[in-house]
């Protein structure tokens, strides 16, 4: 298991990348077996998320954990750098839940980052229950997701991107998705909506949500045709990867609205994850 530092849930000072402000420490979460179960090696709370575990984590005899991320400092403002490192350690299924959305404010064009790094060990497994994500008029936002995953190693993402609040275009938001194999990339995406990329045809169109569920390093099952997400059910559409892995992803006018055509796909999967084997 790759260590982030020494077990512990002090806030421990980290390096900012350039151009961050001073004492942005990124939230770090992580897992590692113990015995028949699983415990948390570090939860170490950073300038803006306290991760903070919640019930329906490890019973006996099972590997399984869950935190949520709790907003404890203002953001996303022009110049903010959130970052959340995570650590899964060997046959450890971690859940990570963000319960409220996130907004990037209305900042007069000044960048802020969103950054999640995560690394699998092998027959690990990452459940990111992701919370819509806000980009205002004004905001201009790098999103990133990088996932390293080891042998037999699992990842579920569920995200939800919405382009302004009611009545108002969005910021500049470019969002990066890199899930990495033992072989190489399952999913390596740059989705720039900056400028005239945001409404050009193939990509987001007249849409203002973009929601998705994302599995890598398994195959999920399909859904009955009662399950959503096929081909005439709404906006919805299945992608399969060339590697092992999949994306369902739904466009719309409102996060409701799309969130009804990916959440059955995302509850199964995920269920999928936490009890039955791999696909």
């Amino acid at each position: 298991m790759k260590t982030l530092s020494a077990t512990s849930t002090e806030r421990v000072p980290a390096s900012a990348p350039a151009g961050a402000h001073p004492g942005q420490r990124p939230t770090r979460i992580a897992v590692e077996p113990s015995g028949e179960g699983a415990r948390f090696a570090l939860l170490d709370q950073g300038h803006y998320l306290a991760p903070r575990p919640v019930a329906g984590g490890s019973g006996s005899g099972a590997r399984q954990l869950r935190v949520a991320l709790i907003g404890i400092h203002m953001m996303l403002l022009g110049g903010d750098d959130v970052r959340i490192e995570v650590a899964v350690g060997p046959g450890v299924i971690l859940e990570v839940v963000e319960p409220a959305g996130m907004v990037a404010y209305d900042a007069e064009g000044m960048q802020s980052r969103w950054t999640l790094e995560a690394v699998l060990d092998e027959g690990a497994v990452l459940i990111w229950e992701g919370a819509p994500f806000v980009a205002a008029a004004g905001s201009n936002v790098l999103r990133e997701t990088r996932v390293k995953l080891g042998a037999g190693a699992r990842v579920l993402i569920r995200e939800t991107l919405v382009l302004g609040r009611s009545g108002e275009e969005a910021g500049p938001l470019r969002s990066t998705t890199r899930l990495t194999g033992p072989n190489g990339d399952y999913l390596y995406e740059d989705l720039d909506l900056r400028g005239p990329r945001q409404r050009a045809v193939g990509v987001l169109g007249a849409a203002k949500v973009l929601s998705s569920a994302t599995a890598a390093g398994w195959r999920p099952p399909s859904l009955p045709p009662t399950g959503g997400a096929r081909a005439g059910d709404g906006g919805a559409r299945r992608l399969e990867f060339a590697a092992e892995g999949a994306a369902v992803r739904a466009l719309a006018g409102t996060a409701h609205e799309a969130a009804r055509e990916t959440d059955p796909v995302y509850r199964s999967w995920k269920d999928r994850l936490r009890g039955g084997p791999p696909a």
